[in-house]
């Protein structure tokens, strides 16, 4: 405690001021000047590195960005590469080279010859399996022969055959539902053309259909609203069918 020099009273000798008269306290005006300047000194400080931290905050927070929006592309295209491998791995190749296009053209050819003789004789399971073997097995693309349409429908609807025991299921997989949807689609609008036609329409309108409205749970509306989203210059296409139906699933898992 000090002595007030003004007026006698004991007061802390921290203090600026007496509280009684308000004289100035040297010794605690002093110190509280030292204070208040070193306090000063530290926001001006702060104050000099507030850019630096902006800038290093940004940086960061940027750098983030970025790497979350890198992250997102990556695996877009990863997705877009393994959609492209799905679509492709049982299809000709997209780039062969000279000597594996001159083999694909004599392959088609015979093949070609084969699948007219197996139309002729209005055998579905052996158009089928020519189809098949050429592009799965050989993976050689057999546009352009003749019957190419009535071999692929005819491919579609053995696949089809084997997977309707799925929907006896109590639960099916995406990929089993997506199946059976794909080739009752591609069935349902005709994707196949005329050729065929006196084979296939039979087969649409009393196997497909059925299987459609009354095991798949599709209407004659559903059916309307699909058909801009899913076909493609006349053909069915097997994305555009799963991502327009997917939603559907749970009817029939």
């Amino acid at each position: 405690m000090n002595t007030c020099p003004n007026c006698g009273a004991q007061i802390e000798k921290n203090i600026s001021t007496c509280p009684y008269c308000g004289f100035i306290n040297r010794e605690g005006a002093e110190k509280k000047f030292r204070s208040d300047l070193g306090r000063i000194r530290e926001n001006i400080e702060e104050t000099r590195k507030e850019p630096t931290k902006a800038l290093v905050k940004g940086f960061t927070g940027g750098t983030k960005i970025i790497l979350i929006t890198l992250g997102v592309l990556i695996l877009l295209v990863i997705l877009a590469l393994l959609e492209l491998l799905r679509e492709t791995k049982d299809k000709p190749k997209l780039f062969p080279n000279a000597e594996e296009q001159a083999y694909a053209s004599a392959y088609a050819e015979v093949a070609g010859e084969q699948l007219s003789a197996a139309y002729d004789a209005k055998d579905i399971a052996q158009m089928a399996g020519i189809f098949d073997k050429a592009y799965s097995g050989e993976r050689v693309s057999l546009w352009g022969v003749s019957h190419y349409e009535a071999g692929y429908a005819s491919s579609c609807y053995m696949k089809l055959k084997q997977a309707l025991p799925n929907l006896d299921k109590d639960k099916m997989t995406d990929h089993e539902a997506e199946e059976i949807t794909y080739y009752c689609f591609y069935f349902y609008y005709r994707a196949y053309g005329d050729d065929g036609a006196e084979l296939f329409d039979p087969i649409r309108d009393n196997e497909i259909v059925p299987i459609i409205t009354e095991r798949l749970g599709y209407t004659a509306e559903d059916m309307n609203s699909f058909k801009d989203k899913v076909t493609d210059s006349g053909s069915v296409n097997r994305s555009a069918v799963n991502r327009a139906t997917k939603k559907y699933y749970k009817n029939y898992k």
